[in-house]
């Protein structure tokens, strides 16, 4: 058996999304850089284009694979990710193996390496997302970009134990329910007990798949997660795919139910692929096929109707003869284990689903972008022509006729004066506006709510009040949010009475700004509540007397809190940015052409042959800025097709 690289090509029908999104990638930078040579104002496409691609840069999936200890998560994701590796990468076996929370990222500005955080960090009060942004606290253990071997060795320190007095364990969120053994470390001599002695590794590789965005979330059972409000409150839901792990022999379990209930919970069943692994414990010599298949079948009939979810969901595999059959190239003995059922479904979710996603968004920004700068043009060729007839009628008139339609434009030039003096003024109210959006949307009160609970819960015995302090935290954010919507519907009214009078009076062409809703921000809102208050309902009663881990949980809800509350401030800030850039960019140009219109007029009335020159060069422009848009409509062509070079995942 030959060891492969660890960024061995992986299987074909395994998401294609990287290449599908390096040829949008190419076609937004080609695009981005014509319109950079093209002398069009920069307001009316540069931010759009440039979120375009932050989006697709940073677009990432992470899938979770979550269940109780010894179902096969370590061993799934080993042929999932690594089967071609030539040899199990994660450790995996009987009994308790990977220990702590496991993120698989494929960072290519990052070394490849494991770092381990100290579960002593718990008794601090600070969130694992605060600890990624503190390297030093890390231990680090690197190796080689194409070396599995030395991976696999690091990452047997994921199964490391340490062993802590009971009251340590207890302070650390373990050994909280004494009167179920299967949640409890194991005891040792002199009443100590064996906690993990990581608290979280993040793990960082060069694999085909992590470098076109997808992520890994491994979660190591019912009492790390039940430790770690961040995992059930944070890292789980922001997953586009939970995989849910049975064992096929046994069927839904108690431990497995509490798991599914408590830390998926009904929104992540839309999103949940239910694995029933170890079917090759059911291969059973002495049935025939049909009766092994008919249990098979039963199995996942009742996980499904269990777990309420659609039994197209329920997957039932053997991730260690799948790992195996990659291993040895055995296309036989991989059909029969199911792993390519589960990696197609897989693969659609991180492919498919996210194209369509990502495409509706792009389709949407490239047109109104396009039409921004059409409109742009077309001002600016009517302008172009509009000079170019004034001066055609010029022909041999007087010198007298000059003057008068000099004097007529310096006319103009004060109606424009005028018309600047509207575009000023809906400017400063405008900015007004955008000010008292900041204050509406301001997150202080509910973050300082939840802030003096967290100080209360120190100092009292009992810790109380966590559901109707988050109930209220979220409701003072969502009347927060109503009352921005009122204000961008009064700033969006304000803006369309400027533009339909500056479009009337002063023959703008400027289209009118459309109603934003904070939709996005709103169902955020909306799924944070009801994570938290039904993890802060009754079940996770015993666990929030601790203080540490009650104080996780609301620094976790604060963060939240914040993360949904920037979002709004960001939707709200994009959105006036673009309303106000083809107001602004009109503006400009209008300024630009009162002043070639009024040059013209000079040059004519102190030169007799200037006139034919005169209308040669604006002919030429109103030719070139035709030109211009059309060239503007075959470059926004090639971005706007649907890409068929690159087939979808299976």
């Amino acid at each position: 058996m030959t060891q492969q690289p660890l960024s061995a090509s992986p299987p074909p029908h395994w998401s294609r999304f990287g290449a599908w999104r390096d040829q949008r990638l190419a076609r937004l930078s080609a695009l981005g850089g014509w319109l950079g040579d093209s002398g069009l104002d920069p307001s009316l496409w540069q931010e759009a284009l440039a979120e375009l691609e932050r989006r697709l840069q940073r677009d990432q999936v992470q899938l979770a694979f979550v269940a109780e200890f010894s179902r096969g998560k370590s061993e799934l994701i080993n042929a999932l990710f690594f089967g071609r590796s030539g040899q199990r990468v994660l450790p995996a076996g009987v009994g308790r193996t990977t220990m702590c929370p496991l993120e698989i990222t494929g960072e290519t500005q990052m070394p490849c390496a494991l770092r381990l955080l100290p579960i002593e960090t718990r008794a601090e009060a600070r969130l694992l997302s605060d600890w990624k942004g503190r390297p030093q606290e890390w231990q680090e253990h690197s190796f080689a970009a194409d070396d599995a071997v030395a991976m696999s060795r690091a990452l047997q320190h994921l199964c490391d134990t340490v062993r802590v007095p009971l009251a340590k364990a207890r302070e650390l969120g373990f050994h909280l329910d004494d009167a179920d053994g299967a949640q409890a470390p194991p005891r040792a001599p002199e009443d100590l007990v064996e906690i993990p002695r990581w608290r979280h590794g993040l793990l960082n590789i060069d694999h085909p798949l992590l470098a076109q965005g997808i992520s890994v979330l491994d979660t190591p059972g019912l009492n790390a997660l039940g430790a770690e409000p961040e995992l059930t409150l944070s890292l789980i839901p922001s997953a586009a795919a939970v995989v849910f792990l049975l064992a096929a022999d046994a069927g839904v379990t108690r431990s497995d139910l509490q798991l599914w209930t408590d830390h998926i919970g009904a929104a992540g069943r839309e999103r949940s692929f239910v694995v029933l692994n170890k079917i090759d414990m059911l291969w059973d010599p002495l049935r025939s096929a049909a009766e092994v298949q008919q249990q098979i079948r039963s199995q996942c009939e009742s996980a499904a109707r269990v777990l309420q979810v659609a039994p197209s969901r329920v997957f039932a595999l053997s991730a260690h003869k799948g790992l195996l059959a990659r291993v040895h190239g055995d296309d036989t003995m991989l059909q029969r284990s199911g792993l390519p059922q589960l990696e197609a479904a897989l693969g659609a979710c991180a492919d498919a689903e996210r194209r369509e996603w990502l495409d509706g968004s792009w389709r949407a920004t490239l047109l109104d972008t396009r039409q921004r700068l059409e409109r742009d043009i077309d001002a600016r060729v009517r302008q172009a022509d509009e000079q170019r007839m004034e001066l055609e009628a010029l022909r041999g008139k007087s010198k007298q006729a000059v003057a008068a339609l000099l004097q007529r434009a310096n006319a103009e030039r004060i109606e424009f004066d005028a018309a600047l003096g509207l575009v000023q003024a809906v400017q400063a109210i405008n900015t007004r506006h955008m000010a008292q959006l900041d204050e509406a949307l301001d997150a202080g009160p509910a973050l300082q709510r939840l802030e003096n609970l967290r100080r209360q819960i120190r100092s009292t015995l009992l810790k109380t009040g966590l559901h109707p302090a988050l109930a209220q935290a979220c409701d003072e954010l969502g009347s927060s949010m109503q009352r921005a919507e009122a204000l961008l519907e009064e700033n969006q009214s304000m803006l369309a009475g400027a533009c339909v009078r500056l479009n009337q009076e002063f023959a703008f062409s400027i289209p009118l700004p459309k109603a934003l809703r904070l939709d996005g921000a709103r169902l955020d809102l909306d799924a944070m509540r009801a994570d938290y208050l039904r993890f802060a309902g009754a079940v996770q009663w015993l666990r929030l007397q601790n203080a540490s881990y009650a104080d996780r949980v609301l620094l976790s809800a604060q963060a939240r809190l914040r993360a949904i509350q920037e979002r709004a401030v960001a939707d709200a800030q994009h959105w006036n940015r673009a309303a106000m850039a083809s107001l602004q960019a009109q503006a400009r140009e209008r300024r630009r052409s009162v002043r070639r219109r009024l040059s013209n007029l000079h040059q004519v009335a102190q030169a007799d042959g200037e006139l034919t020159q005169r209308i040669e060069q604006l002919r030429g422009r109103g030719e070139q800025l035709r030109e211009l848009r059309q060239q503007l409509r075959n470059r926004f062509e090639l971005a706007l097709p649907e890409d068929r070079s690159v087939p979808a995942a299976a």
